[in-house]
């Protein structure tokens, strides 16, 4: 992954300023539920990200895809991130959150209904997995949001987290979204593209995780230093996921 490509939040930006930057609606059902001038900004940023993604999925090859990749990810990057901002401007949080949560069951419908035609079990199953966890990712950011910045001591580190979540948030999302344009537009995706589409979806457990530290600092009032965080069961079953598709790929190497 190339940062120098990602968009870099503003010195001030903190993990509390990006609801909605994981799984807000592009041109899907669920964005219909915005408001008319919420929809209309969706519409106008959507065009422009397909053409974008357009151009990455008729690669015809992985070294093709890349290069195409690395000309329009910064791009894509500063489109979503704006799109997440401009929708909570015009917004109510409780309507974004109800969307979010239409968009996800949205994209599990869509990878469930067509993803094994259109790209095999493992790229399927990879989809689903990835939606399984900027959705709990984004619970993590509401949580955030609802709890307030992180404390002052805290401010540069919680900076860098809230960076370093908007790249792997981003790079996780383009790569789903190459997968639902080769959907809605059946226009499928070289074989040899796949496998980098997979590793490109695995950023969604990076950004779990940085959304869970940014929980984790704002926990830590009375504390200079970050301590350890209880597992919940939902971490449990990232966890065990992951390592169930470690272990696969070990087989399979």
């Amino acid at each position: 992954m190339n940062r120098a490509l990602a968009l870099r939040p503003d010195l001030s930006t903190g993990l509390e300023d990006l609801v909605g930057l994981a799984g807000l609606p592009s041109q899907r059902r669920s964005a219909s539920q915005l408001s008319a001038d919420a929809q209309e900004i969706v519409k106008g940023i959507s065009s422009f990200v397909d053409g974008l993604l357009l151009r990455a999925v008729a690669a015809q090859n992985q070294q093709e895809f890349t290069a195409i990749r690395g000309r329009v990810f910064g791009d894509y990057a500063k489109s979503v991130t704006c799109l997440a901002n401009l929708v909570r401007m015009v917004v109510p949080d409780p309507v974004i959150e109800r969307v979010l949560a239409e968009s996800f069951s949205e994209l599990e419908s869509d990878f469930r209904e067509h993803g094994l035609a259109q790209f095999g079990p493992a790229a399927r199953d990879q989809a689903m997995f990835t939606v399984w966890t900027l959705r709990r990712t984004s619970g993590l950011i509401s949580k955030i949001a609802a709890s307030g910045p992180a404390p002052s001591s805290l401010k540069k580190e919680d900076q860098k987290t809230a960076e370093e979540f908007s790249f792997h948030t981003a790079w996780a999302q383009f790569h789903m979204d190459c997968m639902l344009i080769s959907i809605r537009r059946d226009q499928s995706i070289n074989l040899e593209v796949l496998p980098e589409i997979i590793d490109g979806l695995r950023a969604a457990v990076d950004a779990y995780g940085y959304a869970r530290h940014g929980l984790n600092l704002r926990s830590a009032q009375q504390e200079p230093l970050i301590t350890p965080y209880e597992w919940d069961e939902e971490d449990e079953d990232l966890l065990e996921c992951s390592m169930q598709e470690m272990q696969l790929e070990a087989l399979d190497d």
